[in-house]
């Protein structure tokens, strides 16, 4: 838990200061935030917690079993003072637990619950999201200042009910903004990462990966610490920009654009680890000497909701410059890193969604042009050849389907380079380019 120790760091910088006169260069603006304080797991606020369990017939046998498993381990985790809901999904959701407090008499309600876990029929994901968020929502007046959580374990595709990603994502932002973060564990290598991305990214959650059923506790446990050692929750990142300049974000961070600003859900902030949030900047013409301001700002909350915790505004300038001057220019190496690091998981994640869509040329032209523009952006960046490599790698099986484990790794490689995501999984993965290179045709 945050106590009145508690703040938040902000820094902005640019990779270069300058840009031509005449317009349409890009530059970069890096921004970075770190939370510090005291974590005090004795005073962490409680947590009023739904698992919404896929019990689809592809979750059959291992997968099931694991679920219950995971599912006993949250139990015993738990404290008298958190609620835990437990929704079964498959083409329809049943509430198995309705918000109980963990003390004696609901961990044994809890427990009859888990044994009523069975495979059965389709998929329908939204239902159980749907159901699992209500009764947290209705939970959240037992206990205004809980940490609010919906945690979706699911091995498939959603078939039934809502099942477009866009939609999906609208309605977790929109519990999001009622405090309730949701976050998802997609179940080996059926599962659509780009769906759940999309949910768990608008949700202020996080998606972990589990490849086998016995790793599906490790990152539900992983998750439920991670809630309880959050410093700050619900951070946005706000990046004010003059209207001759255009900025978009780089990678996948949830955003919304204003006028002349964007808002980055940038979500939990863990001690000791920073998230950097790049933007790519359109420069426009005009007389040398000009100066362009980009601005930020940071707000979040404690994970109990009861306090504030504010960074900026800050301020960092970009100016016009005649050709030499802009030529001769040094660049923040630092900040191109920071670049070319959320630029590659970019390119990776849209690789993944294109792939997934069946569109093996379009993904192979992206990437040769991707490739193209980010050799060129990293020549004499030292550090850059692993990352220039592992795009290499994937745009030579480009135009072949992605074997559903791989595309699963890009994914979340692509979601741990750009929101520095911690991994809950024991079991060590294989190097990315080990793997690229295995999957070669």
């Amino acid at each position: 838990m945050t106590d009145s120790t508690t703040s938040l760091t902000l820094t902005l910088g640019l990779d270069r200061s300058l840009a031509w006169q005449e317009g349409n260069s890009v530059r970069y603006a890096v921004a970075e935030l770190l939370a510090a304080g005291d974590v005090r797991p004795d005073k962490a606020p409680a947590v009023n917690l739904a698992l919404a369990v896929d019990v689809s017939g592809s979750m059959a046998g291992s997968k099931i079993e694991a679920a219950r498993r995971t599912a006993t381990a949250v139990i015993e985790a738990l404290t008298p003072r958190d609620r835990l809901t437990l929704v079964a999904f498959d083409s329809t959701a049943e509430l198995l637990l309705d918000a109980r407090a963990m003390d004696k008499a609901g961990r044994a309600a809890a427990q009859a619950a888990v044994r009523r876990l069975e495979d059965r029929g389709g998929t329908n994901l939204w239902e159980g999201w749907l159901l699992a968020a209500e009764r947290v929502a209705t939970a959240m007046a037992a206990d205004p200042r809980a940490s609010h959580r919906v945690l979706i374990l699911s091995d498939g595709q959603a078939n039934e009910g809502v099942t477009e990603a866009r939609e999906l994502a609208r309605h977790t932002g929109g519990l999001l903004e009622r405090g309730i973060v949701t976050s998802a564990v997609g179940i080996s290598d059926g599962y659509d990462e780009v769906l759940l991305g999309a949910m768990v990214e608008a949700g202020g959650g996080r998606l972990h990966d589990a490849e086998h059923a016995a790793e599906i506790a490790e990152v539900v446990l992983g998750e439920l610490l991670e809630g309880r050692s959050a410093l700050v929750e619900r951070t946005t990142l706000r990046f004010a920009v003059p209207a001759d300049l255009r900025a978009e974000v780089v990678g996948g961070w949830a955003h919304t654009v204003l006028p002349g600003a964007i808002e980055v859900l940038v979500g939990n902030l863990l001690p000791e680890t920073s998230k950097r949030i790049v933007f790519r900047l359109h420069c426009p013409a005009g007389t040398p000497g000009t100066a362009l301001l980009v601005g930020t700002s940071a707000r979040g909350t404690s994970p109990d909701g009861g306090k504030t915790v504010d960074a900026g505004p800050l301020e960092a300038e970009l100016r016009l410059a005649r050709g030499p001057e802009n030529k001769a220019q040094p660049r923040n190496t630092a900040h191109a890193m920071a670049v070319l690091q959320a630029w590659q998981a970019e390119a990776f994640r849209k690789a993944v969604t294109m792939n997934r869509e069946g569109d093996r040329r379009g993904v192979k032209h992206f990437l040769e042009r991707e490739v193209r523009h980010i050799e060129r952006y990293a020549r004499g960046l030292e550090g850059a050849e692993p990352l220039l490599a592992e795009l290499v790698l994937l745009l030579r099986r480009a135009d072949k389907e992605l074997d559903p484990r791989l595309s699963k790794e890009l994914y979340a490689a692509s979601a741990s380079r750009a929101f520095s995501a911690p991994e809950h999984r024991m079991m060590p993965r294989a190097s990315l380019a080990s793997r690229l290179r295995r999957d070669q045709p």
